[in-house]
């Protein structure tokens, strides 16, 4: 008959010991992608307010990554030249902020969306039209960064001093209608691609530019008057429009929207219209019609 040999060792094999150690560590594994998800999903665990109860409040939205470029449109109600501005209707029923906001939302390449403003007018009508608050939201700007001698970058660093979640930004401006989609799209994948630390549009000008000189006389800019340039024979220059910027969190910081490692979107002339003046938007109407 064969014996059977029998173990006195107390113990539980090393093999059972380091199957049950795994498995410990496994399930603290998934609680610690648990406690991570709640931290990044609810940002009330974090910051201890909600986006319903503030606009500023310091939340983290969703794909908060490096790349990731939050678009903001500013859209203050003091407008001199046509009082309330942003509000005008552009194409029969669309306000040109209703416009800018609905090609932004279009592009689909925004990490969130915001209006900047310090009129009750703007942020109402933003509101109305957007009453889901993940789709555009609005931000109280202070009356100090609203003033008409208030800059654009100064109201972006108030923006971004109110939002430190907000790793890039994209300041659009609503006062070019005929801002388009693919224009957005193309800015981001430049700014992503090339490392850029800021993309903006420009249009190619084949103009031949002149001066007035000290002494009164007319002086070439950009060309010399004895090879006259073909159209053909030349690339022309880049003129900014304006009608959009992408800048990294630390530039424009630093106060700027552009340096010397800046990639731009060249946009078509017909598209570079800015409203300006009560003519300008008289023109857009009639183009849109």
């Amino acid at each position: 008959m064969n014996s059977i040999t029998r173990s006195n060792n107390p113990f539980p094999p090393v093999s059972s010991i380091f199957h049950h150690t795994i498995s410990i560590l496994n399930d603290l594994s998934n609680i610690m992608r648990l406690v991570l998800l709640l931290v990044l999903y609810n940002s009330q665990l974090v910051f201890g307010c909600a986006h319903a109860e503030s606009a500023t409040c310091p939340t983290l939205p969703g794909n908060n990554s490096h790349d990731s470029v939050v678009a903001l449109i500013l859209a203050r109600g003091g407008s001199r030249g046509i009082p309330l501005k942003n509000l005008a209707v552009i194409d029969g029923h669309r306000t040109l902020l209703s416009r800018a906001l609905h090609t932004v939302l279009g592009s689909g390449v925004f990490q969130s969306i915001w209006v900047s403003t310090e009129d009750d007018r703007i942020a109402e009508a933003v509101e109305r039209e957007f009453p889901n608050s993940s789709d555009v939201r609005v931000h109280r700007r202070p009356m100090e960064v609203a003033l008409d001698h208030t800059s654009s970058i100064e109201s972006v660093r108030q923006f971004l001093d109110q939002h430190a979640w907000a790793q890039n930004v994209a300041l659009v401006q609503c006062t070019s209608p005929f801002l388009r989609v693919e224009y957005l799209r193309e800015a981001l994948r430049r700014f992503r691609l090339m490392d850029a630390d800021c993309v903006f549009s420009v249009t190619r000008s084949f103009k031949l530019r002149w001066k007035i000189g000290i002494d009164g006389k007319v002086v070439a800019l950009n060309f010399d008057p004895g090879r006259r340039p073909r159209r053909q024979d030349w690339n022309g220059e880049l003129v900014e429009t304006g009608m959009f910027y992408f800048a990294k969190r630390k530039l424009t910081l630093e106060g700027y929207f552009q340096n010397d490692n800046c990639e731009v979107v060249v946009i078509d002339d017909k598209d570079a219209m800015e409203i300006d003046t009560p003519y300008d938007l008289w023109l857009a109407r009639k183009i849109l019609e």
